[in-house]
């Protein structure tokens, strides 16, 4: 229920998103849509979060459709070539996690959506380190 109460919410801005001919500004859009869903969510989603509700299927949808948005914008140089689908879900969940420390409805978060964003962009690449491989989640017993 709250992965598709997220997913209505969201979807809107996302389609606007990927439509978006600025692919920079397209996953901006997508991205702060999801931060001011969650922020206003902010304690069923703590609850949800600590109930062990959101697996990864949870966000597949959500990722998945920002993939070629991401791929677009490597193509027009507005992000950055090294940036993998990896990144991306762990970006969001550190911008997530901004709002476990400080109000969620005050909008502080949107100024570290801006740094990410800013460092995403080619002309703030710095070389990384090889990714990270994939989490493996235990399977319950």
């Amino acid at each position: 229920m709250l992965e598709q109460q997220f997913i209505q919410e969201v979807l809107p801005d996302i389609e606007r998103g990927l439509d978006d001919e600025d692919p920079r500004r397209g996953l901006s859009v997508v991205i702060e849509a999801a931060l001011t869903s969650a922020a206003d969510e902010h304690h069923v989603l703590t609850a949800a979060r600590n109930a062990g509700i959101f697996t990864a299927e949870t966000s597949a949808r959500f990722f998945d459709a920002l993939d070629p948005l991401v791929a677009r914008g490597q193509r027009a140089g507005v992000i950055r070539e090294d940036l993998v689908p990896d990144d991306l879900k762990r970006i969001m969940g550190m911008l997530v996690s901004v709002l476990w420390t400080m109000d969620p409805a005050g909008g502080g978060w949107r100024r570290y959506v801006t740094l990410v964003l800013d460092g995403l962009t080619p002309a703030a690449a710095s070389p990384l380190p090889n990714p990270a491989p994939p989490l493996l989640r235990r399977q319950p017993s």
